[in-house]
């Protein structure tokens, strides 16, 4: 296992996590020599299945990146497939309660064979209910982070996926700030824009795609072509 992301974190630094945005094995290599310290494979919204994981795995730490894994399902035999795999931490979805946390804390013990203090375990709020509940899931013994979902919780508040809406930046300002107040670490999307002011606000995972981070350096070069 990598622990490099969990002991960058619990030294109170950032790293910066990155979306490959499916099954790319060559842009593994891409992010590793530009600089990423995560990759972030992502189960549950994009195609990559469980067989594939192993290998993501494997190349991510092969160049000193961690793999962090997201779910697409809290159900404790898929969890256990993916700890499986030998990966270093683990994103919950849709996390509503601090039962949901004990039980992945349990699942990724038993799958280690009590060596879960390893794993980065992260749980995701992007729910209505989750904020809501804020509380007791921050407070869960065993979550290493968390991890906020602006586009979810837009969705859960009735905006569809509008994160720009002053409601939905207004709850996740609350989240953030009440983390921070317990010295809880929390993560986010982040741009390049916006990266330095949520490090200030007390962000340690910074979360983006392979997309986000193409489309200005495109755009900025179709500009300076004319094109």
């Amino acid at each position: 296992m990598n622990r490099h992301a969990k002991n960058t974190i619990e030294a109170g630094r950032p790293v910066i996590a990155v979306n490959p945005g499916g099954y790319a094995m060559p842009v593994v290599d891409a992010l590793a020599k530009s600089g990423a310290d995560c990759l972030f494979i992502d189960c549950e919204r994009t195609a990559v299945s469980v067989e594939s994981v192993p290998m993501m795995a494997r190349a991510a730490q092969a160049h000193g990146l961690s793999a962090i894994v997201r779910s697409y399902s809290k159900e404790a035999a898929t969890l256990t497939r993916y700890f499986d795999c030998g990966i270093d931490g683990l994103v919950l979805p849709q996390v509503e309660s601090a039962e949901e946390c004990a039980r992945l804390r349990a699942i990724a013990r038993a799958a280690t064979r009590g060596r879960e203090g390893t794993l980065l375990l992260i749980a995701q709020i992007e729910s209505v209910e989750g904020h809501n509940r804020l509380d007791e899931i921050a407070g869960a013994p065993g979550i290493d982070l968390i991890l906020v979902g602006p586009n979810d919780l837009a969705h859960s508040m009735g905006f569809l996926g509008d994160t720009s809406r002053p409601e939905v930046i207004a709850a996740v300002d609350d989240i953030t700030a009440r983390l921070a107040a317990k010295s809880v670490p929390f993560g986010l999307p982040v741009t390049q824009e916006t990266a330095g002011l949520w490090v200030g606000r007390g962000a340690r995972f910074l979360y983006t795609t392979v997309e986000q981070l193409l489309k200005p350096a495109l755009g900025a070069l179709r500009t300076a072509a004319g094109a």
